[in-house]
């Protein structure tokens, strides 16, 4: 399968970009959304391998601020999920002339995923949405405390910087302090939520150490469209790194129950 990676402009930011495969119009393109530290590199294999298992083009990219595209400026106001899942995703889908689109999201990009559904349905027409990060629960807050220790202590930082070099520590910084804002209501995205009329594969690792629990009542109770749950006993917070081969079979059975061109 030939990549092309190159930068494009997306809500004002330089942003960098891989394209795997050929678009084709008539058949979906998968975007793949990474996480709240994560970049393109750090999906490894996964997209490639989802790519070619599906038989569909994809797209990764780094969101602003990570990776090879331009670093954040902070403060910075506003909701990032919200700012995430509207004009970055369209500006995307209309550079690379998409049709239909199933986003592929992790964590962070798992909620941006399902909020950007009800921003651009007519061109999402499937979401997997892996570990989604959409309430600051309690298990949540105790894994932030951990991260901050193997930042701060030990030897994360040492591990981003390879990824997203001088951008590591204004990265890690928004990062931990967007997700304990005293902004963001109890339950967020509930709309959002409601609005989802595509179908949605939710895959959880029953080892996550930030918790799943919370984020699974609220889109059982509120999805708007149909939902499929699929938890994984053998893994935590990264499927996709941790059990591929299995995670990558579920989603090439939920996108040919899609009913599209394929």
């Amino acid at each position: 399968m030939k990549s092309l990676e190159q930068r494009i402009s997306a809500a004002g930011h330089n942003i960098n970009t891989l394209l795997l495969g050929c678009v084709d119009t008539k058949k979906p393109t998968l975007l793949f959304i990474h996480g709240g530290l994560d970049c393109i590199g750090m999906w490894r294999k996964f997209p490639r391998q989802l790519c070619e298992a599906s038989g569909l083009a994809g797209i990764v990219y780094d969101r602003w601020g990570h990776g090879k595209s331009d670093p954040l400026v902070l403060p910075r106001p506003g909701d990032p999920r919200e700012d995430e899942a509207g004009q970055p995703i369209s500006d995307i889908i209309q550079h690379f002339a998409l049709n239909k689109v199933i986003l592929v999201g992790h964590s962070f990009g798992g909620a941006v995923a399902l909020i950007a559904a009800s921003k651009h349905p007519e061109n999402i027409c499937g979401i997997i949405s892996i570990v989604p990060q959409l309430i600051m629960h309690e298990d949540a807050k105790s894994g932030l405390k951990l991260a901050e220790d193997a930042f701060y202590k030990g030897r994360l930082r040492e591990k981003l910087l390879p990824f997203h070099a001088d951008k590591t520590d204004t990265l890690f910084k928004n990062w931990a302090s967007m997700a304990l804002k005293k902004t963001v209501p109890e339950k967020p995205y509930a709309t959002s939520l409601e609005e989802i009329t595509c179908p949605v594969l939710a895959v959880f690792g029953e080892q996550d150490n930030y918790g799943f629990e919370p984020n699974l009542a609220l889109m059982t109770e509120r999805m708007g469209g149909p939902l499929e749950v699929f938890k994984m006993a053998e893994a935590a917070h990264y499927p996709h790194l941790e059990t591929p081969e299995v995670l990558i079979k579920k989603t090439c059975q939920f996108i040919a129950a899609l009913s599209l061109p394929l």
